[in-house]
């Protein structure tokens, strides 16, 4: 599951902040250091040269620790976004996610909650700002940031849009079974060997989660992850060898699945967030997203939208993967070899309702 250059620089002093500047083209960027609970937030503010809304874009990154730019095999998704909306008169803030970049923390232990806190903290600190002042906030998540972007935007006022980005509508543990059988099924594994091997990966998650049974379920584990190295044992490794190579995969999933910043998500139902938004949202999705894909995600969506009697649109783009690239496959092995820019019409779609919403 994942630099920029030149000009002007100065400094604006103020409470739990300190700011640097600079030009690029047309917009100007400004560094900010926002003090959130007992870290350090560390991000960009992007002034457009002509503003055309009033609101402040902030951007959420998906799953992992991510740098303020969301770099995803080489392409910076969020500061080549953020370049596309200043130049269409939007104001963007994105940032380091915990631990990672100029930000303090430590990702790996952060929790759902705290992703909700520290974009309240943000919110709050441009509330306040002497010079860079906003009233107003639309929040932008990408994949899993559309989870936390959905909670905030439920819990306070001040969000007036939401921009849900190949975002999921399912519990991520849902996402999480379905990309494993994606990978087995790609390696032509039996549907049997499969189906055993998601159900102990299910069962281990929700053994850690609940801390209970988790050695019974650690020891399932291990034998179903022997019966998987055996059907694909193509170097032809005897039984002793795979035996350790399992008990190994064992405890590398063990330490993975007990991450907070994997276990607090894994159970909620953003859905339900979503059933209580009542502001525009944007829905976008990727006709060859193999991550979060329209199948599993999309009608769970809307049927939540429905409920909460809100404004919505949902968008389409037939060839884009889950960055919204031109895709083939969508698959995880082309994203480093494609173009690092958007598919034709995203950014003018995402834009275009930004201002007209």
């Amino acid at each position: 599951m994942t630099n920029f250059t030149y000009c002007l620089f100065f400094t604006l002093l103020s409470i739990c902040c300190s700011s640097m500047a600079r030009v690029q083209s047309s917009a100007v960027e400004l560094t900010h250091v926002i003090a959130a609970q007992d870290v350090q937030l560390a991000g960009t503010l992007t002034l457009p040269s002509e503003s055309k809304e009033n609101a402040l874009v902030i951007m959420l990154s998906g799953s992992g620790p991510q740098d303020r730019d969301e770099t995803l095999d080489g392409f910076k998704v969020f500061k080549t976004l953020s370049d596309q909306l200043s130049e269409r008169g939007i104001t963007t803030f994105r940032f380091d996610d915990r631990g990672v970049g100029k930000s303090t923390g430590n990702f790996a232990s952060s929790t759902l909650q705290d992703h909700v806190n520290d974009v309240v903290a943000i919110m709050e600190y441009f509330k306040n700002h002497e010079t860079h002042r906003f009233d107003d906030f639309i929040l932008l998540g990408h994949s899993q940031g559309g989870i936390v972007s959905a909670k905030v935007a439920v819990q306070y006022n001040d969000v007036n849009k939401v921009i849900l980005m190949g975002a999921p509508a399912v519990p991520l543990i849902e996402i999480v079974t379905y990309q494993l059988r994606q990978e087995y099924e790609q390696k032509k594994l039996d549907r049997a060997v499969i189906e055993k091997d998601v159900s102990v990966h299910n069962k281990l998650m929700h053994a850690i989660y609940s801390q209970q049974g988790i050695k019974q379920a650690l020891k399932q584990f291990t034998a179903s992850s022997i019966l998987m190295l055996l059907a694909n044992n193509q170097n032809e490794k005897d039984l002793a060898e795979i035996t350790q190579l399992a008990e190994e995969r064992t405890k590398q999933y063990e330490v993975v699945y007990a991450l907070p910043s994997l276990t607090s998500f894994l159970y909620h139902d953003t859905a339900k967030d979503y059933e209580k938004l009542s502001i525009p949202v944007l829905g976008l999705f990727g006709g060859k997203d193999l991550q979060v894909t329209i199948a599993q995600n999309k009608d769970r969506m809307e049927n939540a939208l429905l409920k909460s009697k809100t404004r919505y649109q949902f968008e389409t783009f037939n060839d884009a993967n889950h960055y919204f690239q031109q895709a083939d496959t969508g698959l995880r092995e082309e994203y480093a070899t494609l173009e690092k820019h958007f598919v034709d019409g995203f950014v003018d779609t995402l834009s275009n309702w930004i201002l007209t919403q």
